[in-house]
């Protein structure tokens, strides 16, 4: 006999019932799978993020060792270049008070050095001193004569000098005067014309053909003389160089003789010193002449100035050389008259000893 529900658990029921169980169990596995994966997945982010915070902690660290071991390395850096400097400046001051000690030394032997050669030049010179006294005295007497008898010869020299001096001169002064006569006397006045060549406005070549002259008639007037004369020098620069005799040609020229050569202007004449104006060209060869002779008797005008000039010196000198010399002789004859009491004292002296004794 079956029971009533023997037809519902029919064969059918249970692979239908089979089917939703493996089905639900395969969504169950899938599901659970799911789950899975996802926590998986999840812990798979969650390990990457920690492994990324861990690489960025990593490099932080080794960022912040790398800047701590760049300061350290700055600092150690730093130390060592002040303590450098500090060597530096130490063996600097070393140095220099090795140096201010070996100068201050330096001086110290210049100076004993300095005082031992002026003690020893001071011994040496009083000794020469004494030594000199001493011969002085003992040659007193004979040198007191013989340089009286010399004095004597002396001013017998000076005083004939000085009167041979004073004949020369009278002489030099009476031809100057009768020069200055033949000069003074009614003439025509000329004046030297320079060629147009001539770029300092100077005389070339005097006493030349090519020269032109100008003729003025006019007795009252002097002939020319600038306003102004050139310096007082020895020589003009061309002449120092080449060893000439530097000597201004005349008192209207603007050159020396070298320079006048050279066809240049002198240095011995100072730039605002007045040139000569070139004349209108006229020939005459008797005013050439005229001028020539004028021109000569200047030049022996100066040279008799430069005579006297060089007499006047040498009897300046020769009167001081008397009254030099009859001072020496004074003092000559009050030491001989002192030295004559003095030998009257020490001989009187003596002679009251030897009666006392």
């Amino acid at each position: 006999m079956s029971s009533p529900n023997s037809h519902a658990n029919s064969p059918s029921d249970e692979e239908e019932k089979a089917e939703l169980l493996l089905i639900q169990k395969k969504k169950e596995e899938r599901e659970e799978r799911a789950r899975r994966e996802a926590e998986q997945r999840k812990a798979e982010e969650e390990a990457e993020a920690a492994a990324e915070a861990r690489l960025a902690e990593i490099r932080r660290k080794k960022e912040e060792k790398k800047k701590r071991e760049a300061e350290e390395k700055k600092k150690k850096e730093e130390l060592e270049k002040r303590k450098a400097e500090e060597a530096k400046a130490a063996e600097a001051a070393k140095k220099a008070a090795e140096n201010a000690k070996k100068e201050n030394e330096r001086k110290k032997a210049e100076e004993e050095s300095k005082a031992a050669e002026a003690a020893k030049r001071a011994a040496e010179e009083n000794r020469k001193k004494i030594e000199m006294e001493r011969r002085m005295e003992t040659a007193a007497l004979v040198r007191a004569q013989i340089e009286k008898k010399k004095k004597e010869q002396q001013l017998n020299s000076v005083s004939n000098r000085f009167i041979s001096s004073l004949q020369l001169l009278s002489s030099i002064i009476a031809g100057q005067r009768n020069l200055d006569g033949m000069v003074g006397q009614k003439r025509k006045r000329v004046a030297v014309v320079v060629p147009s060549g001539d770029p300092e406005g100077g005389d070339l070549n005097p006493g030349d053909d090519d020269d032109y002259v100008e003729l003025d008639t006019d007795d009252d007037e002097d002939p020319e003389v600038p306003p102004t004369s050139p310096p007082k020098q020895s020589r003009c620069s061309r002449c120092i160089l080449k060893a000439f005799k530097c000597e201004l040609v005349g008192p209207g020229s603007a050159s020396c003789k070298g320079c006048r050569k050279a066809k240049v202007r002198c240095s011995l004449v100072p730039d605002d010193y007045p040139r000569r104006s070139k004349r209108v060209k006229m020939e005459s060869p008797v005013a050439s002449t005229s001028s020539r002779t004028i021109e000569d008797l200047r030049t022996n005008i100066r040279d008799l100035n430069t005579r006297i000039n060089l007499q006047e010196e040498m009897l300046r000198y020769l009167i001081l050389r008397v009254r030099k010399l009859e001072e020496e002789k004074k003092e000559e004859e009050e030491e001989e008259e002192e030295s004559e009491e003095d030998r009257v004292k020490r001989t009187g002296d003596r002679k009251g000893k030897g009666r006392k004794e």
